[in-house]
C-alpha cells in the first residue's frame, strides 16, 4: 500500500507569541499547517489516520505563551511524530500580521 500525504492548511490561532514587547502585550494571529506522511492506511479496512487530533492539539494553543514560532513548530512536530504511522512531518507556522509589507512571517521544520 502507497503512503499517504495528510495536509492541514492555515488553522488559525490566536496566541502570544513572540519576544518582542509588542508581541508579549497583545495577542495575535498564527496560521499553522501540516503535511504528515502517514504508512499502514487502508480505508478498506478501516485503518485510517485520524487528523482531528492534530488539529486539537493545535487548537489548544489557542490563548497560550511561546516565546519563538520555533518552539511552536517543534511542540507540535513532536507530538505528530508520536502518532502511530507517521513517517515523516513537515510543520510550519506563519504570523500574516507582522509587516504591513509582507504577507507573512513563518518558520517550517521537517523530519
Amino acid at each position: 500500500m502507497a503512503d499517504l500525504i495528510i495536509r492541514l492548511e492555515e488553522l488559525e490561532i490566536t496566541m502570544f507569541l513572540g519576544i518582542h514587547d509588542f508581541e508579549r502585550a497583545r495577542m495575535q494571529r498564527v496560521l499553522v499547517s501540516a503535511e504528515i506522511t502517514v504508512t499502514g492506511t487502508d480505508w478498506q479496512a478501516g485503518r485510517f489516520f485520524d487528523y482531528d487530533r492534530v488539529a486539537e492539539f493545535i487548537r489548544s494553543f489557542n490563548g497560550s505563551r511561546i516565546d519563538t514560532q520555533e518552539e511552536l513548530v517543534s511542540r507540535i512536530h513532536a507530538f505528530v511524530h508520536g502518532l502511530d504511522g507517521v513517517a515523516h512531518a513537515a510543520i510550519s507556522s506563519k504570523k500574516p500580521d507582522v509587516y504591513p509589507d509582507a504577507k507573512a512571517v513563518g518558520v517550517v521544520l521537517r523530519g
